[in-house]
């Protein structure tokens, strides 16, 4: 059982503050679990010692952090000056089976590629396999508890391994995950040496934020300031403002051409694939505003100064693209079209300048909010695409128990990596969200979101006419 009240502050805890684009609420909204599906048998205690151990090296240890506020309501971390076995730097959990998977009545049911585009299953169907009982749903369940903020959960069948890892998003974004998933992985390998401390890790200098000037002085305004929302505009849309503060080329058809793009990557053609099919309930001749809010890793832009090219950064870098076209535009033009309006959103408001202005508008911002745009009849869809995180890609070979080498070959699968990827969340539910998992080995891609039931049951309808 979670507690109701922060339990008393231990003397020798080092207190650091949370960086500002950490500390927003909107990632205290968001609790987020990961669940990653081996085929293979995967040995647990190694796993557990192998992220324990990173939780305790220099530059990791905001990982085993407890999440406090301070007077004013902002937070903070309290990072025990040692890691025990009464305060671990890890919350750990295991349920092993003694079946296979096929035989357990919800992991049977886990979802596999199909050979055409599908709906394949509802992933908070197996919130039994991805979340501990009494596992964290909402940032109260850190602020009052002594537990760390990450959190590894193992379900084990003869024949798979679930590994399911959980954090608030105050800790960090995907790309974050993919940092912390390659120094797990060396550090499994018994590689220690080879792990670099994230950039402006909190442990090494607690006063050094490396977002801590980024919007404080932009050299120009935002794009899309004049179809920035306010906050009123915001609450009649339907935006749950309360929530919020209080936590293609191949479609071408030839009859228009692609100008100045240099290339559309796979990301823009799905996402503008995706567009169609999420808005399929919507009349064909319709001109409500359609707003593609897609959120993005300021990694890239930031490369030159603030996030150094090679470094890690174990924390949130996120901005958030924006692309506002006519419902009818996106049914009647082509696809390519729509893929070529995200191309140049990417280009145009993904510079180093917009940057800074984008941070410039969220700083000023009541409550911390993002910046949103559009109107107030719009329909939003929001995707967050991970395909650079490569989840798929993740090897954790060196904690196989016995590898199935002839079968994966076959499958093309690495002993060790994983074959299907989920992503939950509980707290804030965005309404036309999408993450993007990412690509499999076989070239699958992986989304998933939150729909009204009846939309879903619209895109299964378009997908069978695929």
């Amino acid at each position: 059982m979670f507690g109701k009240s922060p339990p008393a502050r231990v003397p020798t805890d080092t207190v650091i503050p949370v960086h500002f684009f950490d500390d927003t609420p909107l990632w205290r909204a968001f609790i987020l679990y990961s669940m990653f599906v081996f085929d293979d048998l995967l040995d647990p205690q190694k796993l557990r010692d192998s992220l324990e151990a990173l939780a305790q090296r220099q530059g990791w240890r905001k990982l085993g952090a407890r999440i406090r506020r301070n007077t004013k309501g902002e937070l903070e971390y309290h990072i025990p000056a040692q890691f025990t076995n009464e305060r671990r730097a890890l919350a750990y959990s295991h349920v092993p089976h003694d079946m296979d998977a096929a035989d357990h009545p919800v992991a049977s049911r886990l979802p596999k590629p199909c050979t055409r585009p599908a709906t394949v299953g509802d992933p908070d169907e197996f919130r039994s396999l991805f979340r501990r009982e009494g596992g964290p749903t909402k940032l109260d369940d850190y602020l009052n508890t002594d537990v760390p903020q990450l959190g590894l959960h193992i379900v084990s069948f003869n024949d798979k391994t679930l590994v399911c890892l959980y954090w608030p998003h105050t800790l960090m974004d995907a790309m974050g995950k993919r940092a912390l998933l390659d120094a797990w992985t060396l550090m499994l390998e018994g590689r220690p040496g080879d792990i670099q401390s994230s950039h402006g890790a909190e442990d090494v200098d607690p006063h050094f934020d490396p977002l801590a000037g980024l919007g404080k002085n932009p050299t120009e305004s935002h794009k899309l300031t004049g179809q920035r929302m306010s906050l009123f505009g915001l609450a009649q849309y339907g935006v749950t403002i309360g929530d919020l503060l209080s936590a293609a080329a191949g479609s071408h058809d030839g009859t228009e051409a692609i100008q100045d793009d240099p290339f559309l990557s796979e990301g823009d053609v799905l996402c503008a694939w995706w567009t169609r099919l999420a808005i399929s309930h919507l009349p064909r001749d319709s001109h409500r505003t359609v707003v593609l809010n897609n959120a993005y890793s300021l990694r890239a832009p930031l490369a030159a100064d603030l996030l150094p090219t090679g470094s890690v950064y174990v924390s949130n870098a996120i901005g958030f693209l924006n692309v506002l076209l006519p419902a009818c535009e996106i049914f009647n033009k082509p696809l390519s079209h729509i893929a070529s309006s995200i191309r140049h959103a990417i280009k145009d408001l993904g510079t180093r300048a917009q940057v800074e202005a984008f941070a410039g508008m969220w700083r000023e911002s009541q409550g911390r909010l993002p910046p949103f745009f559009g109107d107030r009849s719009m329909h939003m869809i929001t995707f967050s695409n991970w395909s650079k995180a490569r989840l798929f890609e993740t090897d954790f070979s060196a904690a196989v128990v016995t590898p199935k080498d002839r079968e994966d070959r076959e499958r093309g699968r690495k002993p060790g990596t994983p074959s299907y990827i989920q992503n939950n969340q509980f707290g804030l539910v965005l309404p036309n969200g999408f993450p993007i998992i990412g690509k499999d080995v076989q070239g699958n891609y992986w989304l998933s979101g939150y729909m009204n039931k009846g939309h879903w049951a619209k895109i299964e309808e378009q997908l069978a006419k695929a």
